[in-house]
């Protein structure tokens, strides 16, 4: 069994179930882990202004199977999990001597008032 696999089994294990979106293209249901991730000062995120003042959106890293190629997808592509939507905003292959271990990404919820 190479790497990968043992990744993917790894995630089923851990992971919940999500699937992508890109257009018309839907994927089947696989398993990736999806966890909130806190603003850190080295971080690129993008604030908005509210009354209260400013805040980060609601961001989380994701790592996903190597047979499903998050670099592949266009810009307008969304994740969902449990009925949540997400987009990337980073998108990475951790690779192992040219082989493709797992995925990784930084997602951003998206609200019914945001656009995907």
């Amino acid at each position: 069994m190479n790497r990968g696999k043992k990744v993917k089994n790894g995630l089923k294990k851990v992971g919940r179930e999500v699937f992508l979106a890109d257009g018309d293209w839907s994927s089947t249901p696989f398993y990736a882990v999806i966890e909130q991730r806190w603003k850190n000062n080295k971080s690129d995120f993008e604030f908005s202004e509210t009354e209260i003042g400013r805040v980060s959106a609601d961001y989380y890293t994701y790592i996903g199977p190597y047979n499903h190629n998050i670099l592949a997808l266009s810009d307008n592509a969304c994740l969902y999990a449990d009925g949540v939507k997400y987009i990337f905003r980073k998108r990475d292959a951790a690779k192992l001597q040219n082989e493709v271990l797992f995925y990784s990404g930084i997602l951003r919820r998206v609200w019914e008032s945001d656009l995907c």
